[in-house]
């Protein structure tokens, strides 16, 4: 009898040591602001709160094995970062962009050249169409013509100009600190906000500095760019006919056959351009609020962007056609977990990364051949500062 009653014991005793070690790792899992899997299997309970999960716990192990998800390193310092995000999450954190400018423009087939690349760097071979073109040939094609010969002469020299233009995607981040009350409450709901919150922000990045960016440490984005040609305001008649010269103006210095142009506006605009008109015929037309089924002005889809210079501001008003820009992407988006941080605001961190280039793909405005020599236009066009 003694000895049944030790062996009820211990058992009692190892039933309760693992119900306390099952117990804690659910407060663990919970603690990291992710959802739990039902297994831990290599392949099952995939999901992308479980990976959350994994780079919040350091789980390498599970990392690599199920997730193909090695650290994302940073060539400049040589220190370690976050984890790679697996593609098929990535994906899902892109998609939640649609909503927003830049996703819309590409959408539309109206948006910039979208390249992504696992090197440091990538090099892109670009014609060089700023110097002024025989009147036989055209700055399109960066020198390139035809020659007329006759019978058994020799060929005229004609070589194309090219230079190299070269992309490092930068990087950037985005720190979001949650409290550990809303982590362990609901840890499900953080995990779609933290995909949210990134994909927006990740569309809002993209199209701010493809229209503003420095180019120091960052992208370089349309307005002031040398290769965008200023459109000086008209004056002399009311804001109406002001208005409506400007934008005829800026339309003849368009790039001749852009014919996936796009306006681009600061949304203050949107009521000096609906009053645009030739003679008793409007210019503005209201079709919808998305960019593909949305207004027109001289018969160009409008887009309007809160990152563009107030209404007064040079650039504040563009007429591009993207498809000479380039956005040059890192492959993979990375993310990093910290309890530390911030542990006497009793908050954890995700840092999100990306790594992010862009510029135009001219240097400057094309010569047409039409041998003045001085008449210009560009896939960039910008009104000018004024009232």
């Amino acid at each position: 009898m003694t000895e049944i009653v030790m062996n009820q014991s211990e058992l009692a005793a190892e039933i309760a040591a693992r119900l306390r070690e099952e117990v804690a790792a659910a407060v663990k899992a919970q603690s990291v602001g992710v959802a739990t899997t039902a297994t831990t299997a290599e392949g099952e309970g995939v999901s992308f709160g479980d990976f959350l999960k994994c780079v919040a716990t350091n789980d390498v192990q599970r990392l690599r094995a199920v997730y193909k998800s090695s650290k994302a390193l940073d060539e400049t310092t040589g220190a370690g970062g976050g984890f790679l995000v697996p593609t098929q999450f990535e994906e899902r954190i892109r998609a939640v962009g649609a909503p927003m400018l830049f996703d819309q423009l590409v959408a539309a087939g109206r948006g910039p050249l979208m390249l992504r690349t696992n090197a440091a760097e990538l090099a892109l071979p670009v014609l060089e169409q700023d110097q002024a073109p025989n009147v036989e040939s055209s700055a399109l094609v960066g020198g390139v013509r035809l020659i007329w010969r006759e019978q058994s002469a020799d060929v005229a020299e004609s070589e194309p100009r090219f230079e190299q233009r070269i992309f490092r995607p930068h990087a950037a981040d985005a720190y979001v600190a949650a409290s550990t009350e809303l982590i362990t409450d609901a840890p499900q709901a953080l995990e779609d906000t933290l995909v949210t919150l990134f994909g927006r922000a990740y569309a809002v990045l993209r199209a701010r500095v493809m229209l503003r960016g420095t180019g120091v440490g960052q992208p370089r984005g349309i307005v002031g760019h040398p290769a965008a040609i200023s459109v000086s305001r008209a004056t002399g008649g009311n804001q109406v006919e002001n208005d409506t010269n400007t934008v005829l103006a800026m339309i003849q210095r368009l790039l001749p056959g852009s014919a996936t142009a796009v306006w681009i506006a600061h949304p203050f605009w949107r009521s000096r351009l609906m009053a645009t008109r030739l003679g008793d015929t409007l210019l503005y037309t209201v079709n919808g609020q998305s960019l593909v089924y949305g207004d027109t002005l001289a018969g160009i889809p409008i887009a309007y962007s809160e990152h563009l210079p107030e209404v007064t501001g040079a650039g504040s008003l563009i007429l591009a056609d993207l498809s000479y820009y380039a956005m040059v992407e890192r492959a993979s988006f990375s993310v990093a977990y910290s309890e530390h941080a911030r542990f006497l605001k009793r908050q954890s961190v995700w840092l999100f990364g990306v790594r992010v280039d862009g510029a135009p793909l001219v240097n400057a405005p094309l010569i047409l051949a039409d041998g003045a020599g001085n008449n210009t236009v560009s896939p960039f066009v910008e009104i000018a500062a004024g009232t």
